[in-house]
């Protein structure tokens, strides 16, 4: 039997503007490397942010090179959905492999994960009272 061989897991930006950001997912999303996965979302995120404010509304996952999910990575997922959701960010897979296709399915969760979501709380209060808003002179 061959020993198993990690994949070697890598997130990379790839495009980024104001209202989008997609992130490409390399290798597989498990045990191993649910935790680097996270914490590589939430650097791109907080750059994100620092770079745009709060603009962001569109995260597309480009799954192309993803060869592999389990349990683990479901759950990074759905931190990432319940991180983004709340702040108005909609979630996207692109190149989605039939597994992970397939995993969403029996998990009940490709709605949940893709569920559009609203304007950021924020975002729906007027101008003098938002937290970014600088006080009226």
């Amino acid at each position: 039997m061959t020993p198993y061989q990690p994949s070697g897991f890598s997130l990379t930006t790839r495009i980024s503007s104001a209202h989008t950001l997609e992130l490409a997912i390399r290798g597989d999303l498990d045990y191993d490397t649910g935790d680097e996965f996270s914490t590589a979302v939430n650097e791109a995120l907080d750059a994100h942010v620092r770079r745009h404010g709060t603009a962001l509304r569109h995260l597309h996952l480009d799954c192309a090179e993803l060869r592999a999910i389990d349990s683990i990575g479901l759950s990074a997922l759905l931190a990432l959905r319940r991180r983004t959701h709340p702040a108005g960010v909609t979630l996207y897979f692109r190149h989605e492999p039939v597994y992970l296709t397939r995993m969403l399915e029996v998990t009940g969760t490709t709605e949940y994960l893709t569920e559009r979501a609203g304007p950021a709380p924020d975002a729906t209060r007027p101008p003098e009272e938002r937290a970014d808003s600088a006080p009226a002179s």
